[in-house]
């Protein structure tokens, strides 16, 4: 998506509306002069005195181009970079420019002329500089923003105008770090081969900053979103209702906006249990054994309890995170009235537990970060997939590689296997089916879906980005 790209007088209002706006829309924000001033290790004021403004000017003209690098960015830039071309080059190339156009005396009254070097000497240089520079700002300006009315008036006013570069029909997936995530290339491809013209992307929402995101979402006009590490939990009160499957799992992956209220949604219950079903596999009277005792474990193993699995085995390093997996298995297997309540064993991930629940199983799952690319762990051995039965199918929900050393391995030994990319488009599927409202034909898409990924993976690959097993 473009940037924002804000240019007028010193003392518009860029620095202040720009951060205002980029926080509304969750956007990033930089200021060229703040990030001048940051590499150089001192105010403007003094570059200015020392060295001579042609120098500033290359210095932010340094700034303006790495800016301009950027991508769902609001800049605030200085009141003079327009008046090099390659500047509003390089910005309009990725930005759409807006003019904030403030009344000079306005300006005049309030600036403090001692921290603006062009201006110290005196407040009447704010209208030669008008005079100057109007005809420049007005040329290179996509959009033209009157800020004679007040802070908050001039807010609205730019935040309207942006809406038309981040409309309200948006989707995104939230997270941190986020920028890993190939959920943006999935659903887009998804709305493409469906013919509609929504837009997904993906949203840096920092850690602890979850009620804030919501606030800006409801604002800002968004129609859904994913959630992923580090919110899953952390959003529930913020959210204006539960689904049922969400409240069990205590987590949400999945915010859909329906008249101004969030209602939040998981879909790691049914995903993995979608990305079985196309193999001809059920958790029904199977032997399930879960690797780890996260998030996505739980789900699994609620949904696994559901749909009335035999034994459930949850292998953790901590005993009160699979004790806590055991209750909510056992939870939602009474309130949805399975037909049977599972045997749930919890044991560490020793060498030997490994191998002991193996020895039975049906279905085996990873749904630990071990083998992820990136990570700098994977498992001390894999001796336990030659207990496993020759019917035993091997699942791992890290989808970076799609092949990981724990399927390549099961695959040698001639184990049946299924990888986490699998899991990753089951659960984008439902969550779209979610956001719109109907049934989608999930397997027309699935092949749309899995080629979208492969290449936002490959890209990944090349481009030397880390991958995280966390989907959607």
């Amino acid at each position: 998506m473009k940037n924002i790209v804000l240019i007028g007088l010193s003392g518009s209002g860029k620095s202040t509306l720009g951060a205002l706006a980029a926080e509304r829309f969750g956007l990033d924000f930089i200021d060229t002069d703040a990030e001048i001033e940051k590499s150089e290790g001192m105010p403007i004021t003094e570059i200015f005195s020392e060295y001579g403004e042609p120098r500033f000017r290359d210095l932010e003209t340094a700034a303006v181009l790495s800016a301009a690098r950027r991508s769902r960015t609001v800049v605030a830039t200085g009141g003079g970079a327009v008046l090099r071309d390659e500047n509003m080059r390089a910005l309009r190339e990725t930005g759409l420019i807006v003019f904030l156009d403030r009344p000079p005396e306005q300006i005049a009254a309030a600036l403090d002329c001692g921290a603006r070097p062009l201006l110290s000497e005196g407040a009447d240089r704010i209208y030669e500089l008008s005079r100057s520079r109007r005809a420049r700002y007005t040329a290179c300006a996509d959009a033209r923003l009157l800020c004679a009315d007040g802070q908050d008036d001039a807010l609205e006013r730019l935040c309207n105008l942006m809406r038309s570069e981040y409309p309200d029909d948006g989707f995104a997936v939230i997270g941190d770090p986020i920028g890993h995530s190939v959920s943006p290339s999935v659903h887009n491809a998804v709305f493409g081969e469906l013919g509609l013209n929504f837009r997904y992307s993906a949203i840096h929402a920092p850690r602890g900053k979850i009620g804030d995101f919501v606030a800006r979402a409801k604002i800002s006009g968004m129609r859904g979103f994913n959630v992923t590490v580090p919110h899953k939990q952390d959003i529930l009160p913020f959210l204006d209702e539960i689904d049922e499957d969400a409240r069990l799992c205590g987590a949400v992956n999945t915010v859909l906006a329906q008249c101004g209220r969030f209602v939040g949604y998981n879909t790691d219950m049914e995903g993995l249990a979608r990305a079985l079903g196309r193999r001809g596999r059920a958790y029904g009277g199977g032997d399930i054994v879960i690797i780890g005792a996260g998030g996505a474990a739980a789900g699994i193993a609620m949904k696994a309890a559901i749909d009335g699995a035999r034994r459930i085995t949850v292998l953790a390093r901590r005993r009160e995170k699979a004790d806590d997996v055991r209750e909510r298995a056992l939870a939602a297997a009474s309130a949805r009235a399975a037909r049977r309540v599972p045997d749930i064993i919890r044991a560490d991930m020793s060498s030997e537990a490994l191998r002991a629940a193996a020895g039975s199983a049906d279905v085996l799952i990873n749904a630990t970060p071990l083998g992820m690319l990136g990570a700098e762990c994977d498992y001390d051995s894999l001796d336990f997939l030659t207990a496993l039965p020759a019917r035993a199918l091997v699942c791992d929900l890290v989808y970076n590689p799609p092949r990981t050393k724990l399927l390549r391995e099961s695959e040698a030994l001639g184990l049946e296997t299924l990888g986490g990319l699998d899991m990753l488009i089951a659960q984008a599927l439902l969550s779209d089916e979610i956001f719109l409202g109907h049934p989608l034909d999930t397997e027309k898409l699935c092949e749309t879906a899995e080629s979208a990924a492969r290449y936002a993976l490959d890209a990944a690959r090349t481009g030397a980005r880390s991958a995280n097993t966390d989907v959607l």
